[in-house]
């Protein structure tokens, strides 16, 4: 597995990294506990080390997989662990959260679910564009990372305003965002900007919540524990235009629409990580094949970079990332 810089941390990270949202159990319909386990085990067995994960995700369930792996253990200094912080479903409900007492205690609880003493990378998850700019939560986070519960910051955001927003603040090791085939909104302004700064950026949702694995269409439904259950028809049907679009760049013969949508993302040089949802062996294995053995050339690369910027569907009706 080849690995990449993470910005300034000096962390080298797999490029293909695990992500984790998945298996916490409740936002991409019904999971099992066993398979998540034997997909975190084989993901580190072929060289993935980098896990992101989030409280959120399952209420902590995600966390307490990814504690249940490494803990402890002589893989644990192997691994980099990243999760993430800021919605609040300790006291009733879910609700953004950023207050100083609050990260701190969140910390905590998430040191606990891990069940280790530190933290590689501790995410701001989705803060408001405001409160970036008032940066009082940047203060919370020197302080913990001063008491050793964590190494490293960084801060996952939807918009482009948002990530030079916290590049200017310049104290953030890494930025999280989305970038895919039919949003690529982020490759003009802020994926030079990491290059410049030196920030780690990790690529969330490459495959576009499961829209670019060519296994939905736009009439595909979804269960009530699956957040793309409340997507919208119209949402849906334009989304699907899009990769109708993207597909005539590539030969699928090839490559498939899944392996092209992970080795685009890494063809990006500014990317330190691209994080594929993973619940399974055989989902962990499907993301591996883009690594193993890539098969997008660059000319295609080039074509689907111009179908972006050329063709106006592109530029309407995107929603955050």
């Amino acid at each position: 597995m080849k690995k990449r810089k993470l910005g300034r941390t000096g962390l080298e990270v797999s490029e293909l990294g695990f992500g984790a949202w998945a298996i916490g159990g409740t936002s991409y319909g019904p999971t099992d506990d066993r398979q998540s386990r034997r997909a975190l085990a084989h993901a580190y067995d072929q060289g993935i080390n980098f896990f992101d994960t989030a409280d959120t995700y399952g209420h902590g369930h995600s966390e307490q997989l990814i504690g249940e792996a490494f803990r402890m253990s002589s893989k644990r200094s192997r691994i980099v662990i990243a999760t993430k912080v800021g919605w609040d479903f300790y006291h009733g409900g879910s609700r953004k959260n950023f207050d100083s007492e609050y990260l701190v205690f969140a910390c905590g609880e998430s040191l606990k679910r891990l069940q280790m003493d530190y933290i590689d990378l501790y995410q701001l998850h989705n803060p408001t564009l405001a409160a970036i700019r008032e940066g009082t939560v940047f203060k919370v986070l020197r302080q913990l990372k001063k008491e050793g519960k964590i190494r490293f910051w960084g801060v996952s955001i939807h918009s482009s305003e948002e990530g030079m927003a916290v590049i200017r603040e310049g104290s953030s090791d890494t930025l999280q965002a989305v970038y895919h085939l039919i949003d690529q909104r982020h490759r003009s302004e802020l994926m030079p900007a990491c290059q410049k700064e030196n920030v780690g950026l990790i690529v969330r949702e490459p495959l576009h919540c499961g829209m670019l694995t060519g296994k939905y269409n736009a009439q595909s439904q979804f269960v009530k524990t699956d957040h793309r259950s409340g997507w919208g028809e119209d949402q849906l049907e334009l989304d699907f235009r899009k990769i109708d679009l993207i597909r005539t760049a590539f030969d699928e013969k090839k490559v498939s629409l899944k392996q092209a949508a992970i080795e685009f993302v890494l063809g990006e040089q500014a990317v330190s990580s691209v994080i594929p949802g993973m619940k399974t062996v055989a989902h962990v294995e499907d993301h591996l094949s883009a690594v193993r053995s890539p098969k997008l050339k660059a000319d295609e690369i080039n074509r689907i970079k111009s179908i972006f910027d050329q063709e106006k569907i592109f530029q309407t009706d995107l929603v955050a990332g």
